[in-house]
């Protein structure tokens, strides 16, 4: 299946454009998973499979971020399997991996994440050259999602300074996408972070049928009210992650973490609803890509 059309089935599907992350650190995971549990495989393995639980009516997709797996040492390849099979059929399963090397290394990348894990899409850097993220853009099924207008403050080291003919870096990288998007099956999106909605509309506007991942929203402070305006004009289908928002357990609250985590999950699916609601077919007026 072509990767937008599995992407608006899976938002259609949940009713919702969020998108879970999953990054797990095991001196940080609730106590109850930290006391119960008798090896970190088995530690890491259950609180995924609980925030999976909890979360999979509610989101499209989910973003694994890899160095939370690589971080465990031998059994992390392992615990990531197990946590891949326990993610239901109809998601989108993001590689957060802001990977970024020569072609032929890039291959081999594409080949652990795409052709032996099975992930949907991953994250790239482009700064070793827009001809690096080639070898995962050969598979129409496929995506990526590569660094534009990255959510921490560093990005205005180079994203938002200005760029040979650009206002900024973002912005001349989105027009390169677009052309570079144009020569492949697969679909190359941009990460374009939620704090940053100053500077959003020249980049969307450079490339306006790019499919987003937008991290940011939640502990990071990004706005769902601006970027469901900005992004009421733009084509792509968006992706938006939230990480630590869904899973931190609040201390203070008397309800157990999982329902927590459902609770939040709701939050946010009805936060979302102004963007989301664009791409559900109805029979008034609603957007129906």
């Amino acid at each position: 299946m072509i990767y937008t059309n599995k992407l608006l089935s899976c938002i259609r599907s949940s009713q919702s454009v969020l998108c879970a992350g999953l990054d797990p650190i095991p001196e940080h995971l609730p106590p109850d998973i930290r006391y119960q549990t008798i090896s970190e495989r088995e530690m890491v393995t259950t609180y995924c499979r609980r925030i999976i639980e909890q979360t999979k009516t509610g989101v499209a997709a989910y973003k694994i971020n890899l160095a939370y797996f690589e971080a465990l040492g031998p059994d992390a390849y392992q615990i990531l399997n197990d946590v891949l099979e326990s993610i239901p059929s109809g998601k989108i399963i993001i590689a957060d991996v802001k990977r970024g090397d020569v072609p032929h290394t890039n291959a081999r990348y594409k080949t652990a994440y795409f052709d032996q894990f099975g992930f949907d899409a991953v994250t790239l850097s482009p700064f070793m050259g827009l001809e690096t993220m080639a070898p995962f853009l050969e598979d129409e099924s496929r995506a990526v999602y590569a660094l534009t207008l990255t959510s921490n403050p560093g990005a205005a080291d180079f994203m938002t300074r200005p760029f040979m003919d650009a206002p900024t870096m973002s912005e001349y990288l989105a027009r390169q996408y677009r052309d570079f998007a144009a020569k492949y099956p697969g679909a190359l999106g941009m990460v374009i972070g939620a704090t940053q909605s100053e500077q959003y509309l020249p980049v969307l506007q450079a490339y306006p049928e790019a499919p987003l991942l937008v991290p940011g929203i939640g502990a990071q402070g990004g706005s769902i009210a601006e970027l469901t305006e900005i992004l009421s004009e733009h084509h792509g289908l968006p992706l938006i992650n939230v990480s630590r928002g869904l899973t931190t357990r609040d201390p203070a609250s008397k309800d157990p973490w999982d329902l927590q985590i459902a609770k939040n999950t709701d939050r946010y699916v009805k936060a979302l609803s102004g963007i989301t609601n664009r791409y559900l077919p109805s029979s008034g007026n609603r957007q129906n890509n």
